[in-house]
């Protein structure tokens, strides 16, 4: 049961609210899309755009990806991740830093496949025959920076402390 405010994240301004955890917890949500940063082989930052999904488990969240993917290797190898999200008119920016880890036992993908809602949006999934054909990224975040260029304030929320009953 998710029991955080309604938030419009398309019109979102940072001076209307203190809640930003579940601000957060609206943008992982699935239906927006974010920027994944990792570390390649070479140390250089690489970025993507990701769907999330998030079943009332944050500060844990999930995507789905090709098994074979560089981002699969990456996060093996470099496990500091970087979400980015934000609203329609950037006045809200957050940057979600934490670990991430690969997950590929058949009881997580069975898990996590079934909450799904948009099956549609792992379009990669049509180039397998066999198996799964996906693994899971679990990203654990550790610290919530927010940023809202408009009003030039930045401020970081390490999410541990910020939970509320109401958010377990």
């Amino acid at each position: 049961m998710n029991t955080s405010p309604e938030i419009d994240p398309e019109s979102f301004d940072i001076e209307d609210s203190g809640d930003i955890i579940g601000i957060a917890r609206h943008l992982v949500d699935g239906h927006h899309p974010g920027l994944l940063a990792t570390v390649d082989e070479n140390g250089n930052p690489a970025v993507r755009w990701m769907a999330t999904l998030a079943f009332d488990e944050f500060p844990v969240f999930h995507t789905l990806t090709r098994p074979d993917s560089r981002k699969v290797k990456q996060i093996a190898k470099h496990p500091a991740v970087n979400w980015m999200f934000f609203n329609r008119d950037r006045t809200l920016i957050l940057n979600l830093i934490g670990e991430a880890r690969v997950l590929s036992d058949a009881t997580t993908l069975k898990r996590i496949w079934g909450k799904v809602v948009d099956k549609s949006l792992p379009y990669f999934l049509d180039q397998y025959t066999k198996g799964p054909g996906f693994v899971v990224i679990e990203t654990t975040v550790k610290a919530i920076e927010c940023t809202s260029p408009k009003s030039s304030l930045r401020f970081a929320i390490d999410p541990s402390e910020m939970i509320e009953p109401h958010y377990k």
